[in-house]
């Protein structure tokens, strides 16, 4: 089948990418290089890879891509609450706007199925474990634009069928590598410096390892008769970790770590999923945790794959160029 993956050059999207050619399939990636422009290169010679270079917002020029398209995987967006709160207006555009317009070509092109990625961040404090049929609490611009694309899905979005992946905090080795993510930052910092501040050290998130991100993905693209016309949590039950608890996993590698507790912050999420939901569908298990991902980074930068971690392109909030479509 033949696959696009719109920010497929992107931390979550460039390993799904790999995902879908590991599988067999024909992949089509738009993205705009914003941030590490060398990702597409070690597919280039591929035949079943196609890149362009496009921001969402040049629908004119995404129509014609969509032709021959089996399904979407829409992984662009502006990322995050500090990214979206940096490029407020960019992130309207490019969350919603661009989401909206790729929707409705999606259906006038005839795709198959558009499987749009959302965030756990969607129900912002909760009391117990989130399901899917709970109360979103959108505490952000970037989830209330999430929350906003879901609406206009399960509303009954024109002549296409859809999927809403309720993605768990990501984490773990990418061609377009990300240390503003806490498991990572956690590591990165952690083995840089010696040293950790945990802000809000009692709250909760779930986590999940991007390539088990991408192979649930995958499967709900390969088995979509199965999932059509529903919403997700993605992620793995266990797999829900206060902050404090990763800097104890941090600490396991790292055994002069000093860690410092802060009990004030500006996030203030607090969410617990449940998801059981995916496990029911697909019968998926994670293959990776917290403690792997920790490794990962430690590898990485022990082994200087990455010299500079501090560099622009491993940040959302710190484009290369003036306007990021982050991934």
């Amino acid at each position: 089948m033949k696959i696009l993956i719109t920010g497929g050059a992107g931390y979550v999207g460039s390993v799904l990418t790999n995902v879908a050619l590991g599988n067999g399939h024909n992949v089509r990636v738009i993205d705009s290089l914003y941030f590490d422009s060398k990702v597409p290169l070690i597919h280039l010679s591929n035949p079943n890879y196609e890149f362009f270079r496009l921001d969402m917002s040049e629908s004119d020029n995404i129509a014609p891509l969509l032709e021959g398209v089996d399904y979407i995987i829409h992984t662009a967006a502006i990322v995050g609450e500090p990214a979206s709160n940096k490029f407020p207006e960019l992130t309207e555009k490019t969350n919603y706007m661009a989401a909206k317009e790729i929707v409705g070509l999606a259906a006038k092109q005839g795709v198959k199925g558009f499987i749009f990625l959302s965030t756990c961040s969607n129900y912002g404090i909760t009391e117990g474990l989130a399901r899917e049929d709970g109360v979103l609490k959108p505490l952000s611009l970037y989830a209330d634009t999430k929350v906003r694309v879901e609406k206009l899905l399960m509303e009954g979005a024109p002549g296409i069928d859809w999927v809403i992946c309720r993605m768990s905090t990501v984490y773990g080795a990418s061609p377009r590598m990300r240390f503003d993510l806490t498991v990572n930052d956690f590591a990165m910092n952690a083995y840089r410096k010696r040293y950790l501040d945990v802000f809000l050290p009692y709250t909760y998130r779930p986590y999940i390892h991007v390539y088990d991100a991408a192979r649930v993905i995958m499967t709900m693209v390969e088995q979509f008769g199965k999932v059509r016309n529903n919403v997700f949590n993605v992620g793995f039950n266990g797999e829900n970790y206060q902050k404090i608890k990763i800097a104890d996993i941090v600490k396991q590698f790292i055994s002069d770590l000093k860690i410092d507790v802060v009990e004030k912050g500006t996030d203030l999420r607090d969410y617990q999923v449940d998801f059981t939901k995916l496990e029911q569908y697909l019968g998926m298990k994670n293959t990776f945790t917290v403690k792997d991902g920790v490794r990962e980074v430690v590898d990485m930068l022990s082994l200087g794959i990455i010299g500079d971690p501090d560099a622009d392109i491993y940040y959302n909030t710190k484009p290369r160029l003036e306007n990021p479509v982050a991934h």
